[in-house]
């Protein structure tokens, strides 16, 4: 009997780590890092090309107020004209310091056929923005610039 109970708590302990596992998209030194610096100072470039494809957020469906973690992701990536979105080109950059984090986000994303999604994705308290960008077949840039806050 001993041995049963032993393997359903240790069962329950398991199952209990694997539901409150969250990604952690960034770190709470890097979004310190990232408030501290000054603005980075882009050069102008080109005008925005009208057939570059477009980036929507889905979810977080409301932006406009705070969201709680652990969260849900979902971008949606749509060509104007047919041609294929290019997922190779796609980066997500972090705050004013523009931290690369497409690797680890895409290591827990999931590839749809129009975009990607995150469950379970965990942030510090505080405001956040994130630059999406994606180049579709033909290397038209698209960019869309997402802020939220999380409580």
């Amino acid at each position: 009997m001993k041995v049963m109970t032993r393997s359903v708590l240790l069962l329950g302990l398991v199952c209990m780590a694997a539901s409150s596992y969250a990604m952690q998209l960034v770190t709470p030194e890097e979004v310190a890092a990232s408030r501290k610096a000054p603005p980075v100072q882009e050069a102008s470039t080109s005008p925005v090309d009208p057939m570059a494809p477009q980036i929507t957020i889905v979810d977080p469906d409301s932006i406009d107020k705070a969201i709680k973690n652990p969260f849900t992701m979902e971008v949606l990536f749509k060509s104007h004209d047919g041609t294929p979105v290019d997922f190779k080109s796609f980066q997500a950059l972090y705050g004013s310091l523009k931290l690369d984090i497409t690797s680890r986000l895409m290591k827990e994303a999931i590839k749809t056929s129009s975009g990607i999604k995150l469950a379970n994705v965990n942030v510090p308290s505080g405001t956040h923005r994130i630059v999406l960008r994606i180049k579709d077949s033909q290397n038209r840039l698209a960019e869309k610039e997402l802020f939220f806050k999380v409580e």
